[in-house]
C-alpha cells in the first residue's frame, strides 16, 4: 500500500490521515471517514476505531470532506480516565482494561492504552499478519509442534481472517503467500470492544509469547502449510 497523499493528514499529538471506501467497495452511508496513523505502508492498515482497511479499497479524504467515524474521532481526541470496565465472556482474558495492559506489559508487549481501547504498537520488533481462516489453523497447528506458539487474534472487521503476532522481524520484506499481509500502525488487543463486537483470542498468548515466535518461524510454518497438498486451504 502506498503513502497517503498528505492532503488528507491531520497533524495532532498523533499524526493521521483521513480515508473512506471507494465509490462501489461500500454503499453511501457506509463511507464513513476514519482516521489512520500514519506512517501507512501497508496493504492493511487499522483505522483508530479498530477497522481493518484495504489500501485496495479506501481513497483519502480531504478534511471537511465526508461524514467522520465518530469512534475514530472520539478515540483521536478523547483523553482522561477508561470507561466501565467491559463486561463480555468472549474475550478471555481480563475485562478490565487496566488490568489487561498491565498483564501485556509484563509480558514486554509494547501497549498503551486509551480510553478502554488496548494499543499495540507494531514497531521494528513486533509484526502482526492476517492470513485465511483455514490457512491460519494451519499454520498455528504447525507452530505449535515446532515449540513457537503464536498468539492469534480474531477481528470482527475482519471474520474470515485470524491475525497472527511475532517478534524479531527480519530486517528486509519477506516474500509473503498471496492473500497473507502485514498489519502496521498500531493493532487493538482484547479487551477493545469495537462498533462491529468485541476483538478475542483464538490462541491465547504464552508468557512470552513475543520471544517465542519470530517473523521467519511464520513464514516457514506458511510455506510448510501451502506445500501440503491434503491441506483444506
Amino acid at each position: 500500500m502506498t503513502r497517503q497523499p498528505t492532503t488528507g493528514a491531520v497533524t495532532d499529538a498523533r499524526p493521521v490521515t483521513l480515508v473512506r471506501s471507494r465509490p462501489g467497495v461500500a454503499g453511501e452511508t457506509a463511507r464513513t471517514v476514519h482516521l489512520v496513523p500514519l506512517p501507512v505502508e501497508s496493504p492493511v492498515v487499522t483505522a483508530l476505531c479498530g477497522a481493518l482497511l484495504r489500501g485496495e479499497d479506501i481513497e483519502p479524504v480531504a478534511p471537511g470532506q465526508g461524514m467522520p467515524c465518530t469512534m475514530c474521532v472520539l478515540s483521536h481526541v478523547a483523553d482522561g480516565p477508561p470507561p466501565s470496565p467491559v463486561t463480555t465472556s468472549d474475550t478471555r482474558v481480563d475485562t478490565d482494561p487496566l488490568v489487561a495492559m498491565a498483564g501485556y506489559r509484563a509480558g514486554g508487549w509494547p501497549v498503551t492504552l486509551h480510553r478502554d481501547q488496548i494499543r499495540l504498537n507494531l514497531d521494528d520488533d513486533t509484526g502482526a499478519l492476517i492470513i485465511p481462516v483455514l490457512l491460519a489453523a494451519e499454520v498455528t497447528a504447525i507452530l505449535v509442534t515446532r515449540r513457537c506458539p503464536v498468539p492469534v487474534l480474531a477481528h470482527p472487521y475482519a471474520p474470515e481472517h485470524r491475525i497472527l503476532l511475532m517478534a524479531e522481524r527480519f530486517g528486509v520484506t519477506l516474500p509473503w503467500p498471496p492473500g497473507v499481509h502485514r498489519v502496521t500502525g498500531t493493532l487493538l488487543l482484547p479487551p477493545t470492544v469495537t462498533p462491529r463486537g468485541p476483538i478475542t483470542w483464538t490462541q491465547l498468548p504464552e508468557p512470552d509469547a513475543l520471544q517465542l515466535c519470530r517473523e521467519i518461524d511464520v513464514l516457514a510454518a506458511l510455506r510448510t502449510a501451502l506445500n501440503d497438498p491434503s491441506a483444506p486451504h
